[in-house]
């Protein structure tokens, strides 16, 4: 179902998926019109208080999804931190269908979450919000034009999804919003080539920093309200957990936890991150298909004028041992 066509470099790789069989999309859409009731929304995709039936309803009625899914996970803990797949094969269907199908095969793969924990959204839309714009709020690289830096995705929440999903709808016209990707491994290889690389790399081990909770993600919404989650760039389990932004505004609001040697390790890590010539760039067209290890690799996007670029996104955490 998942077939290696060539390395990319950095642990990512070009992969190629057969067409979903057109009576299992059938069936995927009748087993969530049994789980979400007829007529379903895509916001009314949340999650469900035992979500084991509705995934092993889906893993039934599409064994060819369910294969994907596996081959996906298993790519992505082993050889590989990042998978594209160009022309998953969607295109042929309306853009609320094409959710669904994601969001079944995001089922296959582990749990998929929830973007907020206001409205519980699963399948979320990256798309400029021109109100946001107008308005001055807008807190999250989904919701407008502009550079994404290299980050992991919920490096504010204490247990980040092990996976990231993309799926374009429309690429931006002007060529812009390209998405780029660097692997763990290959940066801590690179750092261990200084001294100063090693000891950023130390410093930064197991030491826990800061990272604030962007408004839209807190448990109000509120811009007035400071949550924040402590933990280190370098771990455990997730291995790697950064966004620069979100760790600036973290140590504002801890800033006894600032200073000299930090200020000294995050300059090293960053620049390494930001080397022009290691990093995989690629352009997402329409109906491609690329997954992450979110626990191991950095992603991030160009700015784009072009405010028709469309893309969805869905995080999926692993599923609990049994």
């Amino acid at each position: 179902m998942l077939k290696h066509l060539q390395d990319l470099g950095f642990r990512a790789g070009l992969f190629a998926a057969a067409p979903l069989p057109e009576p299992e999309i059938a069936r995927v859409l009748a087993v969530l019109d049994e789980f979400y009731g007829p007529g379903r929304q895509v916001a009314a995709l949340v999650p469900l208080a035992d979500e084991a039936p509705l995934r092993a309803a889906l893993q039934a009625a599409a064994p060819s999804l369910a294969e994907l899914g596996q081959a996906l996970r298993q790519r992505l803990d082993s050889s590989h931190t990042g998978v594209l797949i160009r022309r998953l094969g969607l295109s042929h269907l309306d853009p609320a269908s094409r959710s669904f199908v994601l969001f079944a095969l995001a089922q296959c793969i582990g749990r998929p979450t929830p973007t907020d924990k206001l409205d519980q959204r699963i399948v979320w839309d990256i798309k400029v919000r021109a109100d946001k714009l107008r308005e001055g709020s807008v807190s999250t690289f989904s919701e407008h034009p502009y550079e994404a830096d290299f980050h992991t995705d919920t490096q504010y929440f204490p247990d980040p999804e092990r996976y990231l999903s993309l799926y374009c709808i429309q690429p931006a016209a002007c060529g812009g919003g390209r998405s780029t990707f660097r692997d763990l491994d290959c940066i801590l290889e690179q750092l261990s080539r200084s001294e100063a690389g090693r000891e950023a790399v130390a410093y930064l081990q197991d030491r826990a920093l800061p990272f604030r909770i962007p408004a839209t993600f807190t448990s109000t919404g509120r811009a007035d309200c400071q949550e924040v989650t402590c933990a280190p760039i370098f771990g455990e389990r997730p291995r790697l957990r950064y966004r620069r932004d979100t760790l600036e505004a973290g140590l504002k609001v801890f800033p006894e936890q600032d200073g000299p040697e930090l200020r000294r390790a995050l300059g090293v890590f960053q620049a390494e991150i930001d080397a022009p010539d290691l990093r995989l760039e690629t352009r997402l067209e329409a109906d491609d298909f690329f997954i992450v290890n979110n626990h191991e690799a950095l992603h991030g996007r160009s700015d784009f004028q072009d405010h028709h670029r469309h893309l969805l996104r869905i995080r999926v955490a692993e599923l609990p041992c049994a």
